[in-house]
């Protein structure tokens, strides 16, 4: 049997698994108790066959320390069971949802292009995403002052660029191609400046218009030949002494691909990444807002984005695993 546990969490678990022909029937144990079974017949477009599960779970857990999934009758795990989430995805807390009072939460559509399946979710994401930005830039600026300008470029709805602009007084703009989401975001948050930009540069912005831009998920996902162009860009539209702080995904997430069944991965590995520096594989169906070319899912080892990205903007550090344990987190300047 192939399969693999993508996401448990305190109300759901999900995933895919095949043998054969036949859809499977599993059982999951989450903590050591059965909490029910499922059949692995959900479409998957991305592996085409229906081979996924999803278990909503009577009531939700108190915790999730580790899932385990196996084939029903024959006992057999699949490949990352028992799964051990790097986090516990608990109900947002009271200073996670103080940002979101009187705030008009994005359609759950444009939350689940984002990976964010629930508002919980997407609030506590939000959170943690901000805390990590907030903290590089108090690293860079000593603190957030008013008088800051700092984009978001690839905002989507904006989930940590509400919580940083709902919790600290700067100037923040957002862009990205996804004119739902910009509409959204200047119907919510009037006080954040959001505009539609295009797939490739330029941005509608002017020279050195910028202290700070942040861009996460982004360069995960564009195709090789548009990294330098849109890092050149970011630099043109930031201020010299100015900060960019650009996420990436590493080596770590190439078991994590592989073994989920990303078309184009299913062969790679770790290593591959190491010598090739960055890999990039297109998304076969994109069908998403605003994107007109190549789009899909890339990997960056970080020892190519220090060498080949220093070429554009200094890389003055790069913090591993910094978001959700999935991203690292890349330090630039202007000079």
């Amino acid at each position: 049997m192939h399969g693999y546990i993508d996401s448990c969490t305190r109300t759901e678990i999900s995933g895919w698994a095949i043998a054969g022909e036949e859809a499977v029937e599993l059982v999951v144990e989450v903590d050591g108790v059965v909490v029910g079974q499922v059949r692995a017949a959900e479409p998957r477009a991305d592996l085409g066959r229906n081979c996924g599960f999803r278990l909503a779970f009577a009531r939700p857990l108190e915790t999730v320390k580790k899932a385990r999934v196996y084939c029903a009758g024959a006992g057999e795990e699949l490949v990352n069971s028992p799964f051990e989430p790097r986090y516990q995805v608990l109900p947002p807390s009271a200073a996670d949802l103080a940002w979101t009072h009187g705030l008009e939460l994005p359609p759950l559509e444009q939350m689940r292009l984002i990976g964010s399946d629930r508002p919980e979710i997407f609030v506590a994401q939000g959170s943690r995403t901000a805390d990590v930005l907030r903290d590089g830039l108090c690293e860079f600026f000593g603190d957030i002052q008013p008088s800051l300008r700092i984009l978001d470029f690839g905002c989507g709805v904006g989930r940590s660029l509400l919580p940083l602009a709902r919790r600290h007084a700067a100037l923040w703009h957002g862009c990205d191609v996804n004119n739902h989401a910009i509409a959204y975001l200047n119907r919510a948050a009037p006080e954040i400046k959001a505009r539609v930009s295009l797939y490739e540069p330029p941005l509608p912005f002017p020279d050195d218009s910028f202290d700070c831009v942040i861009s996460i998920s982004v360069w995960t996902h564009l195709p090789i030949g548009m990294h330098l162009p849109w890092l050149a860009e970011i630099r043109r539209v930031l201020r010299r002494g100015g900060l960019a702080l650009i996420s990436t995904s590493g080596p770590y997430v190439m078991n994590v691909r592989r073994r989920r069944g990303d078309p184009g991965w299913e062969h790679l590995h770790p290593e591959d990444l190491l010598e090739a520096g960055v890999i990039y594989r297109a998304y076969k169906n994109p069908d998403l807002t605003g994107v007109t070319a190549s789009y899909g899912l890339t990997a960056h080892d970080p020892a190519h984005v220090q060498r080949v990205w220093s070429t554009i903007m200094p890389v003055l550090k790069t913090s591993v695993r910094a978001l959700e344990s999935t991203q690292d987190l890349h330090m630039l300047t202007k000079l």
